[in-house]
């Protein structure tokens, strides 16, 4: 058992590894990619907050990956975004480059939050901040190997090269998913619950009552459905208020992060292998925000971890503005909240997916969905400002959502004990 989930951990962080390559990719290489499309940084921005704002159909797959199994949504969601990158690569234009974005968001938000649901499943409440932890090392490695070697691909031959590599790795990692074990939900469905006609008759029975008491069309059966469809049950007021908090702390270190790499070319000259380079250096922060949460959340609780790591994100921003004053500095200055926001992010996970546990995948999925809203506003909001204000734009707006944030934890958050 212990052997079959560590296979299962590797796999997990290497397919996730390239997701998340394919994710921060335009961050610190935004101006670079716009420039070999022949678009401004501004637009984008926006093609950035489109792929993003993907993310409101998380839930609904996620619903999906609950009676459907996580592992199907999941290879979807990799041949999905590696399509997306090859389409990118190929293409020519605004318009076919939306496209792949579009492409690379569903795939995106089909991937990641069935993945923490699927690995959710089979660890142990007492152990899942270690597990998920250990699956998020991903998003460091790939600003440590991913983006590093993206900058050196880039200065070597063209932004696109890096896109055809991501995309033909996450096509095969589609097909390798194939040789997961199946979860639970798959392992009841194959079964029915029972064996033999006693198994078909209570499908039939089931399937005939449905069609009989199936409701007619309309506006009322909709609006009733969405209602069921949002109802987190009896701990709803504080699923929702996590639910939140993982938009309001994506958004507060995208609004930084998305511009950062044109920010650090305009004020220091910094080029794709020295943008690599900085990207590494914040590949192991986030590594070690990372690693902290695999070691110690499960001990010192979910909920107070995220608390710590949003006060971090709080002094970092804080703190940022007053450090542009350099190269190095302005790189500490961005590496403070970012530690913090690896260590709240990753711990959240944890506490997220034990708020609705009967309803994993769509919780985790509207989590997803509401960080990929903050992502995406953070798309319109981080060029426009520091076009504007400069860094001095991008501080206060970040640092309001982090205290906002800070607020829910304090006020409505509670950590739910697995049963």
């Amino acid at each position: 058992m212990i052997k079959r989930l560590r296979s299962i951990l590797i796999l997990s962080v290497m397919a996730k590894f390239l997701v998340d390559t394919a994710t921060q990719i335009f961050n610190p290489f935004l101006v670079i990619i716009g420039s070999g499309l022949g678009i401004s940084v501004v637009a984008m921005g926006r093609l950035v907050a489109l792929r993003s704002l993907m993310g409101i159909a998380a839930p609904i797959l996620g619903s999906i990956a609950d009676k459907f199994g996580y592992r199907l949504v999941m290879r979807i969601g990799l041949a999905l975004t590696g399509t997306g990158l090859i389409l990118g690569a190929l293409s020519g234009n605004y318009v076919i480059f939306g496209i792949s974005m579009v492409l690379g968001g569903v795939g995106a938000i089909g991937f990641t939050p069935n993945l923490h649901a699927y690995l959710s499943s089979r660890l142990p409440y007492a152990k899942r901040a270690m597990g998920l932890g250990i699956v998020e090392y991903s998003w460091a490695l790939a600003g440590i190997i991913g983006l590093f070697a993206a900058g050196l691909l880039i200065e070597a031959f063209s932004w696109k090269t890096p896109f055809y590599f991501l995309g033909g790795g996450l096509i095969l990692m589609a097909l390798f998913f194939g040789f997961l074990p199946c979860e639970k939900t798959e392992k009841r469905r194959a079964s029915g619950g029972r064996s033999g006609a006693a198994s078909r008759d209570a499908v039939e029975g089931n399937y005939r009552d449905a069609v009989e008491e199936r409701p007619k069309p309309g506006v009322k059966v909709l609006y009733r459905q969405i209602r069921q469809f949002m109802d987190l049950g009896a701990n709803a007021a504080s699923a929702w208020a996590n639910v939140w908090l993982s938009g309001l702390v994506m958004f507060a270190m995208m609004n930084v992060v998305i511009i950062h790499g044109g920010w650090l070319e305009v004020e220091y000259g910094t080029g794709p292998s020295t943008l690599g380079l900085i990207s590494l250096i914040f590949g192991l922060a986030d590594l070690s925000a990372s690693m902290t949460v695999s070691l110690f959340v499960d001990r010192i609780g979910k909920r107070r971890s995220v608390i710590i790591g949003v006060l971090i994100m709080i002094a970092g921003f804080t703190l940022f503005p007053f450090l542009n004053r350099g190269l190095v500095p302005a790189v500490i200055g961005i590496a403070i909240p970012r530690i913090g926001f690896e260590f709240a992010i990753v711990s959240n996970f944890s506490l997220l997916s034990e708020q609705v546990p009967e309803n994993r995948g769509k919780i985790l999925g509207l989590g997803t969905t509401f960080a990929f809203i903050g992502s995406s506003l953070a798309g319109l909001t981080g060029p426009s400002m520091y076009l504007k204000y400069g860094v001095w734009g991008l501080a206060p707006v970040s640092l309001a959502s982090a205290v906002i944030a800070l607020l829910l934890l304090i006020f409505i958050i509670r950590e739910r004990s697995a049963v």
